[in-house]
């Protein structure tokens, strides 16, 4: 029945409202929900919606959260999030809320899940603090995150639980290598993620996942996938796994890895086949 279509439509569906069975301030919440469409072309100086929460004292927590829904509904994105925030309110739908923010991103080529340059997610994130009890909304705003910025993403990732690590770092850093949208790229280009994706001080359980992802894993695809990995081999002085046989690369102003490692082999010389030698 919504939205009603005329006068006995919405009388209708107003009183089926009024003898539901549920509390008095769900009914108002409701109500007041459906004056909100009629008050932009009602010429009062008082908006009728907010007229009638406070004709029947509906509590202010009530009213601001079911006007952030209205104009969520009616893609007024920022004013909803200001309303969604409020302090008090209790969070109610805040994955539902949460995925709705990411989503609009990726309709209106702003950045969304797809690009950080969207901050309306990750602010009501950082007030609502939403529990991301789905996979689907959890690897969103993953994404999304990574996109924002890596090392921020790493250690949001720390603070989530033990069983949803793996997959969680392997967002990041196929987030990380993988081209950003244009806008995205201008203002966190890729090769800046890259740099701190090398410098994350993972754990030895995450070097290793992120070697498996980036040599044999689904990630060994991505552009410079096997250069981060020797990367971050010689960032992290395990100059032993570095000399090892591996690709070869484009030269650079005359060096490729292939240079470089042979320059480590003869710079550690016969220390590389030693018991316990790391670097």
């Amino acid at each position: 029945m919504y939205p009603p279509k005329d006068d006995a439509t919405f009388a209708e569906l107003h009183a089926r409202i009024v003898a539901a069975p549920i509390t008095l301030h769900y009914k108002h919440c409701l109500v007041f929900y459906l004056l909100k469409d009629l008050s932009p072309s009602h010429h009062r100086d008082v908006e009728i919606a907010a007229d009638f929460a406070g004709n029947v004292h509906l509590d202010k927590r009530f009213w601001t959260f079911i006007e952030g829904i209205w104009e969520l509904d009616h893609l007024a994105w920022e004013t909803a999030v200001e309303n969604l925030t409020y302090p008090g309110l209790i969070p109610t739908f805040p994955d539902e809320i949460l995925m709705a923010l990411l989503g609009r991103g990726e309709k209106m080529g702003v950045g969304g899940a797809e690009g950080g340059k969207d901050a309306l997610p990750a602010a009501y994130f950082e007030c609502v603090r939403p529990p991301l009890g789905s996979d689907a909304v959890r690897d969103k705003f993953a994404r999304y995150m990574a996109q924002r910025n890596v090392t921020e993403t790493y250690y949001w990732i720390r603070t989530r639980p033990d069983h949803e690590h793996y997959g969680l770092l392997e967002i990041l850093f196929e987030q990380t290598l993988a081209q950003a949208p244009a806008p995205t790229a201008a203002i966190y280009p890729r090769e800046v993620r890259a740099e701190e994706l090398v410098g994350l001080p993972f754990t030895e359980e995450e070097e290793e996942w992120m070697e498996e992802f980036l040599t044999v894993g689904k990630g060994r695809t991505l552009r410079g996938a096997e250069d981060t990995v020797q990367l971050r081999r010689l960032a992290g002085g395990r100059f032993a796994d570095f000399a090892k046989e591996g690709v070869k690369g484009k030269k650079v102003d005359g060096v490729n890895w292939e240079t470089l490692r042979d320059g480590v082999r003869r710079g550690v010389g016969g220390r590389i086949g030693e018991e316990g030698y790391v670097g």
